[in-house]
């Protein structure tokens, strides 16, 4: 079984890691930066600054992260040039997408950030269809769009060629700020981020979901994550019927939100063909009368925190009924608390604020038996037991994967992660 990485942010902001095969908390050489929240997979963390940025921490890899550009150039016969690129007005550009819609120069792509780097020069796809072609790459057809082969014939009117490029990512195992044009034009900053969606059913190897709270109760979600492209493209708001102030999304489709009256939200449609989901559902507070605080979901379990820091087990949850059909009470107190893969649950304790994971867990108990404290040093303090207890008091919320799983607690001013090192 490969080893785990839970990722922790104190108080101050600073990022430590404690993996399964280790013995304290490290601190994290690269993070020069002040963290408010993380979330994490086994690939990559993202996280909210406390200059409100968003970042991303990308595992190093044997694999590198690449993108394949394309473009096609166009061409058409005629008797005096023959082929050439004067085309006809009804033609496609000289220079487009597969399509032939979209106008696609060579001078037109650009690296997406600086934490991409080309690495090499456009050039010609002399292979067709598994075959090779002749020299030069021309394939050819009879018009514009039409079945196109290697071979020119005595009917070939136009001919096209693929150009290709590729881009890798080159920002690995630092933290490295998402662009603002990325971002886009956000109405106010973020205070709460969650990334999950890597099982939904059927969906293609390496697409991920990452759901955003901001600082006015505005649910974002970011479109175009996976393996090719671990930044993303662009966020996207999702309308919600009231101010959202917490949200988490498990490894499935279950993405659940906590309103600020103290309900909760319950994302609904949620699919391959369609991630963000299509409709809210509420569910009344699990305590009559004291409002919701915190919530995690994972495969097949919600748990929830309220504000007397009460801790609540959702059951009769699944794919097929993201409600659930009730609460049940659990013993202990809890400031937040969290899900990863196997939903398996973690805590931050409300009187000691010490970290707690829930013992027996199984796929027959999904609600455990007993709450256990996690009571590591950090690096700085090995030789200072004393003071390893107190700086876990100041944990305050944290995300945990473990064999690939993730989830995030948070409360004052920590955030710990658990990633799979399995790419070590």
């Amino acid at each position: 079984m490969p080893s785990s990485l839970l990722w922790a942010v104190d108080v101050y902001g600073r990022v430590y890691s404690l993996s399964t095969a280790g013995q304290q908390w490290e601190h994290c050489p690269d993070a020069h930066l002040e963290f408010k929240r993380v979330t994490a997979i086994q690939q990559c963390c993202w996280s909210i600054a406390c200059d409100n940025q968003i970042y991303l921490y990308v595992h190093a890899s044997d694999v590198p992260i690449r993108y394949q550009e394309e473009t096609y150039e166009n061409q058409r016969w005629n008797p005096v040039d023959g082929f050439s690129d004067r085309l006809l007005p009804s033609d496609r550009w000289q220079w487009s997408d597969v399509t032939g819609l979209e106008h696609q120069p060579l001078g037109d792509f650009q690296l997406p950030s600086e934490n991409w780097e080309w690495e090499a020069d456009w050039y010609v796809d002399e292979n067709f269809g598994g075959e090779p072609t002749e020299k030069g790459g021309w394939t050819y057809a009879i018009d514009f769009p039409a079945t196109y082969t290697k071979d020119k014939k005595w009917n070939s009117c136009v001919r096209r060629r693929r150009w290709i490029r590729y881009r890798r990512y080159k920002a690995r195992d630092t933290w490295v700020k998402i662009p603002s044009e990325q971002t886009g034009s956000l109405p106010d900053p973020f205070n709460d981020i969650t990334c999950g969606g890597w099982e939904i059913t059927e969906e293609p190897r390496g697409c991920l979901s990452l759901w955003a709270v901001s600082l006015q109760g505005k649910v974002w979600f970011r479109c175009g994550i996976n393996h090719h492209n671990p930044e993303g493209s662009v966020w996207e708001e999702v309308p919600v019927p009231a101010e959202v102030v917490q949200i988490s999304c498990g490894p499935g489709d279950l993405v659940w939100a906590v309103l600020w009256e103290g309900d909760l939200l319950v994302r609904e449609g949620i699919g391959r063909d369609c991630l963000k989901g299509s409709s809210w559902v509420t569910v009344e507070s699990p305590n009559t009368g004291v409002a919701a605080t915190h919530v995690a979901v994972g495969v097949n379990v919600v748990w929830a925190v309220t504000k007397d820091h009460k801790v609540w087990f959702r059951r009769g949850v699944n794919p097929h009924n993201p409600c659930g059909s009730g609460w049940i009470g659990m013993v202990g107190e809890m400031a937040m608390i969290n899900v990863g893969l196997n939903d398996q649950v973690w805590g931050i304790g409300f009187e000691d604020r010490a970290v707690y994971f829930r013992q027996g867990v199984t796929a027959s108990e999904l609600s455990g038996k007993a709450w256990k404290v996690v009571s590591v040093p950090r690096d700085s303090e090995r030789s200072h037991s004393s003071a390893s207890a107190s700086s876990l008091q100041r944990l305050v919320s944290f995300i945990h994967m473990m064999d690939d799983m993730c989830c995030t607690l948070t409360q004052s001013a920590l955030l710990l992660v658990v990633t799979s090192e399995s790419h070590t």
